[in-house]
């Protein structure tokens, strides 16, 4: 059975400077299935040059957070850059990598760069996964 996280957390993007990370929802990986967990990511970038993408990250302790790449050190998934305009929110799944399974707290956060976000930026982030006790 497909979990999927019944709480979509809003993230707020307004003040946020460009080069820091909007932090996602934490999530406890002890009953999440290894392969299976993602992030469903909505954002919407209307300020131009605003680039938004997202972040994998993980923790020991649910406090002190680092990031998480895959094997090959790739970079994080633009999600939307803003043209000033009114755009369309962009919805993706984003794959966790691997090595989010042998970590306490997970998380997907939202990157922002190009541009400082103002009100009119959004983003949520929620989780679907497969626990321990699905069939």
């Amino acid at each position: 059975m497909l979990k999927t996280d019944s709480q979509s957390t809003v993230l707020t993007i307004n003040g946020v400077a460009a080069g820091s990370t909007v932090a996602g929802p934490r999530l406890r990986m002890n009953r999440v299935k290894r392969g299976t967990l993602s992030a469903r990511c909505s954002v919407d970038a209307e300020t131009s040059s605003l680039t938004l993408s997202a972040v994998w990250e993980v923790s020991d302790d649910g406090t002190n957070w680092r990031a998480m790449r895959d094997s090959v050190n790739a970079t994080p998934v633009v999600l939307a850059t803003g043209t000033g305009g009114a755009d369309a929110a962009v919805v993706r799944n984003i794959t966790a990598p691997a090595g989010v399974y042998g970590c306490r707290y997970a998380r997907c956060s939202i990157g922002v760069a190009g541009a400082t976000g103002t009100s009119s930026d959004l983003a949520t982030v929620s989780y679907d996964y497969l626990t321990f006790d699905s069939n």
